[in-house]
């Protein structure tokens, strides 16, 4: 028999009969402040069940099923939720991971798609693979996060510190990163990485100092009023992209067509390898 209890109190909130946890139907239950620190959870049912405020430091959630739970405020670091399912189900309501702490978490290829994941904190957590399209990671810390190959398309981004993360082949099309912070990210790498695709992103006043974006896809990209103080741009695509009145001192644009990009009061005089055509006007 196994009891779950409260993580501060000490008070029973079920008791389960068996020796694990793992395949557990816990479905709809009312799991609030529970202890299930390093907790064996693979394969779980845990559809709409209430873990605000658990502790599931270390726990496996590997292969579990978590459409509609809440883990508001929920410590999840060091978890592992590869391949869990928390988003991405017609008709069923993603999970909502607000505040939660996921330091150092595993959720590579785990799908949340359309998950509320803002002010979440996943410092160094692996998502690669993961698929997050149109969730809500609005002011999550993803500091020096792994999101390779990550699915992000029309995420919401605001705000969001992405500072050296690890974003190559991260298809991000349309999501919006207004006043996002991407110094010292990577968005493409070694010749076996795949560049990151910015389609229509929204990277207006986005603080980009240092970024690697060579070969990226920036295509119709707005970088309106952006910080991109001494990023790498080199043979990145980049037409139909928005620049003005952004920041471009030191930055690398090697190769980059700028014949359609909109550089209206960029200081392209102090960018480097920059191709202006001669027809622009009102740059800096």
């Amino acid at each position: 028999m196994i009891e779950i209890r409260e993580r501060e109190t000490g008070s029973v909130l079920y008791t389960l009969d068996g020796e694990t946890l793992k395949n557990a139907d816990l479905r709809e239950l009312d799991l609030t402040g529970a202890d299930l620190r390093d907790a064996d959870l693979r394969s779980a049912i845990l559809i709409n069940t209430v873990l605000d405020n658990a502790d599931l430091t270390k726990a496996n959630l590997q292969y579990a099923n978590l459409l509609g739970v809440r883990l508001v405020n929920a410590i999840l670091d060091d978890a592992n939720l590869s391949k869990a399912v928390l988003g991405g189900h017609s008709g069923a309501r993603a999970a909502n991971l607000s505040n939660a702490s996921l330091l150092r978490a595993t959720l590579t290829g785990t799908n949340l798609e359309g998950a509320v994941l803002s002010n979440a904190r996943l410092k160094d957590a692996d998502l690669s693979n993961a698929i997050l399209q149109k969730a809500n990671l609005q002011g999550a810390d993803l500091e020096g996060a792994s999101i390779c190959d990550a699915q992000l398309n029309r995420a919401d981004m605001r705000r969001c510190n992405l500072s050296n993360s690890d974003l190559c082949g991260a298809r991000m099309n349309y999501a919006n990163l207004n006043s996002a912070d991407l110094t010292g990210a990577q968005l493409s790498g070694e010749e076996t990485q795949q560049p990151a695709i910015l389609t229509r992103a929204n990277l207006q006043q986005a603080k980009m100092v240092g970024t690697y974006l060579a070969k990226a896809v920036l295509q119709a990209a707005n970088l309106s009023r952006s910080d991109l103080r001494n990023a790498n741009l080199s043979y990145a695509m980049m037409s139909g992209a928005i620049l003005r009145h952004a920041n471009v001192e030191g930055a690398d644009f090697t190769g980059v067509n700028l014949g359609t990009v909109t550089m209206d009061y960029a200081n392209f005089s102090q960018s480097k390898n920059a191709d202006v055509p001669n027809y622009k006007r009102n740059l800096r």
